[in-house]
Formats: C-alpha cells, structure tokens, sequence
C-alpha cells in the first residue's frame, strides 16, 4: 500500500466506518429470519366482537385474550426479543407445529377461528337449552403421520377436502367408506378447499400403522356449519386459533338471555370450546395474561383439565413422575398461569375452569362490584 492510499485512509476513517455501519445496519434491518417472536397481545372486550339483536347492559366487561406474534423478524427484533424477559424467541419450525409451510398454518389458524365459533354457538345454545342447525361440510387436515405419501404430493395442514374421486366426503366416515375399497398404493384424487381456493390433489394410499387399512395419513376433524335461529354475527377475522372459544361462548349467552354475567367485573380469559362445553388448553397463557394484568382485570378464567387430572392421578406407574405433576396441574396452563401471577406479581385473581358450566357457576355466585367512586352517603343531621 503507498502512502499516498494509506493518507487517505487515515483521512476518511471515519467516514469510512460511518459507511461501513450504515451498511451493516440497513443489511441486518432487512435481513429476516426464520424464527417467531412472541410476546404479551391484548385483552380486549368480546362484546363488539359479537353482535346480536339483543342489546345487554352490561356493568362490566368479558375480554378475550391474544399472544403478540411476529414471524421472520430482523436482527434488532430478536436481540430486542432476547434482551426483553416477557418475550420469547422460537424457530418458524417449531412455532408453525412442522407445517409444510407458513401459508399452511394460517390457514389452519383460521379454520381453528371459525371451528371455535361454530363450537361456541353449540355450546351455548346447548347450555340454554335451544334447538340450533348442524351441517357437516367436509373434513380438515389437522396434522400428518410420518408414513404418509399425501406432504410431497400436494396436501397440505389447512386443507378443507369436500370429495375423493368425485364422490362427497362430508366427514371422515364418508371418506374412509369410500376408501375401504381401494387398497395401499392406489391413488385417489382429493379435492376442496385451501384458504377459500379450490384445489385437487392426487394422493397414493398407504397402508395404516395399526389397522393395516387404506388411508391417506392425516388426522382430521368434521368441518360444521352451524345456523343459529337468532342472529349471532362475529368478527375476529384478525385473530386465528381456537383459544377464544370460552369467552364467545360467555358472550352469547349474556347477551341471548339479556344477562350481564359480570356483575361489573372485568373479567378475562382463554380456553377452547367443545360443543359438549369443555374447555381445552390453550398456548401463551402467560403472554394473556400480562395483556389482562395491564388492562386491570378483576379476574382471569384459565383452563384446567380436571377430568385428565384425575384419570392420571391413579396411573402414575405409566408415565415418568414430572409428565404426571404437569397434567395433575391441569397440563400446565393452571400452574403455568400460578407460576406467572407469582413471579410477575400480577393482580388478576386466577379462576380454574374445566367446563363451560364451571365458568357461568363462578360468574352466577360472585356477588356484584361495589362502585368504588360511588359517594359516601351523607350523614344524618344531628338535633341540636
């Protein structure tokens, strides 16, 4: 190197390493990668969210609860993320459940949303005692097992299948009647939906573990339509996942029946709702509730699985000591929920629900809210 160059670059030094940190900067701000941020989401109210033509007053409010996530989040994001003890960092792989690709587990989310509401509707007019229409309208892919060949010809997590060959497969016994008369090797051509589109794929049938009969490979539920005979609207087209189920379910009822179930509470919560009404886990409990700490709840309603609690209690020589204190703790969304509450000194008083019908009997015995700005009554006159 001359002089003359090794001059100037002890002249524009630091110019030269201005550039080259703005460099690295807008490469790590644009540089996504492949992991997903979580965090606290919101708690907000489910009332605007659910619309009837019953109009309720209520005193207080019923919230459901959400997890802030973030996919292929830059350098400073997940140093953020890293640095910041209420966030955690997970790779896409994990956090879309091995899907085959993003796409796949949204669309899943949203079959999940609206699997939630139609749930919600059941439940809740089961509780009430009312008759509501049911119509099964196709099969979902849930999940695939490892021997199938269905991944890498087309079929993807997400996938609403309407027909095989042709023939209407409205629910998984539809399809495996068809599917008895073929054998392992042949191929059926499947056809649907994918996030609203048509598709069709040619899928080969293997032989399954276990029953040694023709299938596809997936795991599935019965997509349903349900028809209330009122009016009960939704919107959480913004949202995905079941885990609002509970408090939809709690909406309808207030506002069918013209019933404020708060007493002027705030009152939080998560869980999945069965059309028998129970109540199922839920992932990010403890994200929910940070967002339900901030928007100062009276209390949260957390899942707990007391059924399984009690089936394992009795079983413990079946599975390692640390799997069954999980479960007995209702497979972790309770005790993960105490440890949270705990550790982060939150306020919201915790309420274990199993069941739709433990919710409504803690919301029916709590006694209605004081009003705290309410004036004191004068006192009486005093004769002189």
């Amino acid at each position: 190197m001359t002089t003359e160059n090794k001059g100037f670059i002890r002249r524009y030094r630091p110019a030269i390493i201005i550039a080259a940190l703005i460099v690295v900067v807008i490469v790590a701000s644009n540089w996504s990668l492949p992991y997903v941020l979580y965090g606290p989401g919101s708690a907000e109210p489910v009332h605007p969210r659910v619309e009837t033509d019953h109009k309720v007053d209520q005193k207080g409010e019923l919230l459901f609860t959400t997890v802030s996530s973030y996919s292929k989040p830059n350098v400073f994001s997940i140093i953020y993320a890293w640095l910041n003890p209420k966030m955690d960092i997970q790779t896409q792989a994990k956090a879309t459940g091995g899907t085959v690709s993003l796409s796949a587990y949204r669309n899943l989310m949203a079959w999940m949303r609206d699997s939630s509401e139609a749930n919600a509707l059941l439940a809740a007019y089961t509780a009430m005692d009312k008759k509501i229409d049911v119509k099964e309208q196709g099969i979902i892919v849930n999940s695939f097992i490892k021997e199938t060949k269905a991944r890498e010809h087309g079929l993807q997590e997400g996938d609403i299948i309407t027909s095989v060959d042709g023939v209407k497969a409205n629910n998984a016994e539809e399809l495996s009647k068809y599917l008895s008369s073929k054998k392992a090797g042949d191929t059926v051509k499947l056809a649907g939906t994918r996030g609203g589109k048509s598709f069709t794929a040619n899928v080969p049938l293997i032989e399954m573990p276990g029953t040694g009969k023709p299938g596809v490979g997936f795991t599935n539920q019965t997509v349903l339509k349900v028809t209330p005979p009122d009016k009960v609207k939704f919107d959480f087209e913004d949202t995905g996942g079941p885990s609002a189920g509970l408090m939809m379910t709690l909406e309808i009822i207030s506002q069918l029946q013209d019933k404020d179930l708060t007493k002027g509470y705030r009152i939080a919560g998560t869980g999945t709702i069965a059309a028998d009404g129970s109540v199922g886990l839920i992932g990010g409990i403890q994200y929910k509730l940070m967002a339900a700490d901030r928007e100062k709840v009276d209390y949260f309603l957390v899942p707990y699985t007391r059924v399984a609690a009690d089936h394992w209690q009795d079983n413990e020589k079946i599975a390692p000591k640390d799997a069954i204190n999980a479960v007995l703790n209702g497979f972790g969304n309770w005790s993960l929920a105490q440890q949270t509450v705990a550790d982060l000194k939150l306020k919201p008083k915790l309420v274990p629900v199993a069941s739709l019908q433990d919710a409504l009997d803690f919301l029916n015995s709590l006694e209605p809210k004081k009003d705290e700005n309410a004036a004191s009554p004068a006192p009486s006159a005093k004769a002189s």
